[in-house]
């Protein structure tokens, strides 16, 4: 039986909005992140609250026990700084999600930042086809005169890394600050095609 939500929230999108939560992510960067209003987010998060005090009371169903922890997902949290932008995944990186993650790669493009970071640390699994889309992001944003890179990959993901190409098509580096001098620097004539893990 599928739930119906007010505001017209899909159920894809009212179940990110409750694994944010419970990540504790500010009802502002939810919103902003899923492009919500955030009168509506206040709402859902004013229902969750009900819905989950309610169920403190109940009786769990045999079988009920929770599965979405191993299920498979993708979050992006966007993240706008002063001169440039992070997108923050959290998940896999599987083929279900390459539409999701082409989405908001070019979101960013409608907006004001000449440089995006795709923090990769909490990216737990990479397939060849989001691996693609990665690579045809950069051209994209290259061939627009922005720049865009890969912030802090995740240990899981550095072989995938090698094996797509992506470290050397890719600037990667280790910290925002390595990436906010390199994005901005004077010397900056095209993408470097070499891996820089930058100090804090």
């Amino acid at each position: 039986m599928t739930v119906k939500h007010r505001h017209d929230e899909s159920d894809e999108i009212y179940h990110r909005i409750y694994r944010l939560i419970k990540r504790q992510i500010s009802p502002h960067i939810i919103a902003a992140t899923l492009h919500l209003p955030l009168r509506t987010i206040l709402g859902v998060i004013n229902r969750l609250e009900r819905t989950e005090s309610l169920l403190e009371h109940q009786q769990p169903y045999p079988g009920d026990a929770e599965t979405s922890n191993s299920s498979e997902f993708l979050d992006i949290y966007f993240y706008p700084k002063t001169r440039y932008a992070i997108l923050d995944l959290v998940g896999s990186l599987s083929d279900s999600y390459t539409g999701l993650l082409q989405d908001e790669i070019q979101k960013t493009l409608a907006l004001k930042w000449k440089a995006v970071a795709i923090k990769m640390s909490a990216i737990h699994f990479l397939c060849e086809t989001a691996a693609g889309v990665l690579l045809s992001s950069k051209d994209t944003f290259a061939t627009l005169g922005r720049y865009l890179a890969l912030l802090d990959p995740s240990p899981e993901i550095e072989s995938a890394l090698g094996t797509y190409n992506i470290e050397n098509e890719i600037p990667i580096f280790g910290t925002e600050r390595a990436f906010e001098e390199a994005a901005f620097s004077k010397k900056r004539q095209r993408y470097p095609h070499h891996r820089n893990q930058g100090a804090a």
